[in-house]
């Protein structure tokens, strides 16, 4: 190893260290606690080592498995319902059509707004007596209103609604940014040979923007297996545990139930299953696009 070099190592070294002390410590910290029987109520008497129990606890976990179920539900249809608005948008964006500054700015509002403020927004918006209540029942579309937080699949329907709407804007943002990579020469070669919109698009533009798919995919799958404080301002939860997610179910069991020893195993076995999520996420999208 020349001299450039051990000194190019050494000025990496800090980053280096921040890195194992933000990132890996807190990772191995929380496996280590997950190997314990340890809560808040019992902390004088110390941690008492169980090895893979609080794991094989969470095996015949229902709540766990209710969480779990829901969480992926969640994930795969609102990053789908995002991914083609978003891409809707971002074509649009992406043309040179008059006020194309101020499209762009009212269509990245939702994302500039803080989740938990959204959140309660939306929570308003669809209470009983809210907004989009009063319109259906206006318009004739229902006849009575729609208890949208006391049944499981109208307050599933409802969470939904509102991510799609808060983070569709940074989809399309990300994509976007793909689509102004394209050469225009494809576009003008493709129509000196008689090229209609949709070939243009299936054999040019999707190939093109094949890595900005991906990475907006995969930011936004490993976002909403963590998904939180939208769930949290809108249902807390309910009704009745229905739309706890792994987030919250983990947070509640740590935080509010003090048992640090199974949070800590719901934590590890909820990192686990968004890295193998991600991974057979983004490797199908990257085979459909392929084809």
């Amino acid at each position: 190893m020349d001299r450039k070099t051990k000194i190019g190592y050494l000025f990496l070294l800090p980053a280096g260290l921040l890195m194992v002390i933000m990132v890996l410590y807190p990772v191995i910290n929380t496996f280590y606690l997950s190997l314990f029987e340890y809560r808040v109520q019992t902390m004088a008497l110390g941690k008492v080592f169980v090895g893979l129990e609080n794991y094989k606890k969470i095996i015949s976990d229902e709540t766990f498995w209710n969480s779990f179920t829901w969480t992926v539900q969640f994930t795969f249809i609102s990053v789908i319902l995002e991914l083609i608005i978003g891409m809707a948008l971002a074509l649009i964006m992406n043309r040179k059509i008059p006020g194309q500054s101020i499209i762009r700015t009212i269509i990245l509002i939702p994302w500039a707004i803080p989740t938990i403020v959204s959140g309660m927004m939306w929570a308003y918006l669809f209470g009983q007596y809210g907004m989009i209540n009063e319109i259906l029942l206006n318009i004739g579309i229902i006849h009575e209103s729609i208890p949208w937080f006391t049944e499981e699949m109208w307050a599933k329907t409802a969470i939904i609604i509102a991510d799609v709407w808060k983070t569709t804007p940074y989809m399309s943002l990300l994509i976007l940014g793909g689509l102004q990579t394209v050469p225009k020469t494809l576009y003008e070669a493709a129509d000196i040979d008689g090229a209609n919109i949709m070939q243009k698009f299936l054999k040019i533009t999707l190939p093109s923007i094949k890595p900005a798919l991906v990475i907006a995919v995969l930011f936004r799958v490993v976002a909403a297996l963590r998904i939180y404080d939208l769930i949290a301002a809108m249902t807390s939860g309910g009704p009745a545990g229905t739309t706890e997610s792994l987030s919250i179910y983990t947070v509640s069991t740590y935080f509010r139930f003090g048992n640090i020893g199974y949070g800590s195993a719901l934590a590890v076995v909820m990192l686990i299953v968004s890295l193998l999520i991600s991974l057979l996420f983004v490797d199908a999208l990257k085979s459909k696009v392929d084809e």
